[in-house]
């Protein structure tokens, strides 16, 4: 009665490429999502329950082009670190870390702007 360990090990290796590939999938449906709203904001819906669109909520071309800016940044940073997490252990660590710093630049831009705020 003998154990294969190399077969064991192809089966982690295909979980950890599987779970990869879906938060991929996952990534790219909330980030297509989240561009949906560039067309979708314009609409509202009644008290009566009727949609209509209301031309008041539409974006500038400059807030266009911030929204676009804030979106590809924000899917670039995604992919990076769900595919660097999957490099190995040193890929987890800065994994970590990058998300240790933006919690702590969160939280000073969330202070920064209450006390710009409250002044």
């Amino acid at each position: 009665m003998r154990v294969n360990f190399k077969e064991s090990a192809k089966r982690s290796v295909k979980k950890e490429r599987t779970l990869q590939f879906t938060l991929n999938v996952i990534g790219i449906f909330m980030f297509i999502g989240v561009l949906i709203r560039w067309w979708t904001v314009p609409f509202a819906i009644s008290n009566n329950l009727g949609i209509y669109y209301n031309p008041d909520f539409q974006m500038k071309p400059s807030e266009c082009k911030e929204f676009l800016a804030f979106v590809l940044c924000a899917a670039g940073v995604y992919f990076s670190l769900i595919n660097v997490y999957f490099l190995g252990k040193t890929g987890k660590k800065l994994v970590y870390t990058v998300l240790v710093l933006l919690a702590v630049f969160s939280l000073y831009m969330m202070v920064i702007l209450l006390a710009v705020a409250t002044h």
